[in-house]
């Protein structure tokens, strides 16, 4: 409504709305706007199919020589040391844990020292501080027990392959609890293979402060608690809590119970009878070969 004065006694003046016109011809086209910021990237689309293999490129630069490997099994064994003595022969003058190769070529890690008596002993049986149990049957005795940080008995079988190669002189070593070192030596050692019992072959007694108290035990068969091929009616291996060349039953018992010096049971610990007897157990026992 629009309001008008002075007509004739109305203040009022209604205005309608017409129809809408026609519409106007097309404007200017105006200029390009300023472009909108980057939208958000798409979803990755769905990968097509691999394209044909291109041509084959040059052959590449030789690479450079890599390092040399270790020597084969059979190389090694034909050129390897056989034996501790042959070690120190080469120049390894430190007592430890060296590599030798048996007849049959197979390696071993053996204990070798290099220090008592000359040097060149390969050890095969080790007691020092009782960790080790070796009250064991026939089969761990066969190939062997232990560790390498202590207490170890090398095995049967080794020990048959390491003494069957020329002549072997034996050296066993004790230590009591005061801290007194004695010895024996003998002339030859060696023992059979396992279908004659590990049968013990030994020679004379050359030396020793420790007095002889293998003899005894020449040409007897290895006893375990379950394998008494002992001369006693009993089992001496059961008896004496062992395992050795016993006869009916011993004069030694290094692989007997670790009883820490005197004891009052009898002949069950690391007994040697002409040392310290039967009632007294070593702290140290080391039995070792070397090549004559």
């Amino acid at each position: 409504e629009v309001k008008v004065v002075g007509l004739e006694g109305s203040d009022k003046l209604s205005i309608l709305r017409g129809c809408p016109g026609l519409p106007g011809a097309t404007g200017p086209k105006g200029e390009v706007g300023a472009d909108g910021p980057k939208g958000e990237r798409g979803s990755p689309g769905v990968v097509g199919k691999a394209g044909p293999a291109g041509p084959k490129g040059d052959r590449g630069e030789k690479g450079a020589r890599g390092e040399k490997g270790e020597p084969g099994q059979l190389q090694s064994c034909a050129t390897g040391p056989r034996t501790c003595k042959e070690l120190l022969t080469r120049g390894h003058f430190l007592s430890g844990w060296h590599t030798i190769y048996l007849p049959d070529c197979q390696p071993l890690t053996v204990l070798c020292d290099m220090d008592t008596d000359g040097g060149g002993w390969t050890v095969f049986q080790r007691r020092s501080d009782g960790s080790v149990d070796f009250y064991r049957d026939w089969a761990a005795y066969k190939r062997g027990f232990g560790s390498q940080l202590g207490e170890f008995w090398l095995g049967n079988d080794h020990i048959h392959a390491l003494t069957a190669q020329g002549t072997n002189e034996l050296r066993v070593d004790l230590v009591d609890f005061e801290g007194n070192h004695q010895f024996a030596k003998y002339r030859s050692f060696q023992v059979a293979g396992e279908a004659e019992k590990y049968k013990l072959v030994l020679g004379g007694f050359l030396e020793g402060n420790a007095g002889d108290s293998l003899s005894s035990h020449r040409d007897q068969f290895f006893s375990t608690k379950d394998q008494d091929n002992d001369n006693h009616s009993g089992n001496c291996a059961e008896q004496y809590h062992g395992a050795w060349w016993y006869n009916a039953c011993h004069s030694s018992n290094l692989n007997g119970r670790y009883l820490r010096g005197l004891h009052t049971s009898y002949a069950n610990g690391v007994n040697w009878r002409s040392g310290r007897g039967y009632n007294y157990s070593y702290q140290v026992s080391e039995m070792k070969v070397r090549l004559t």
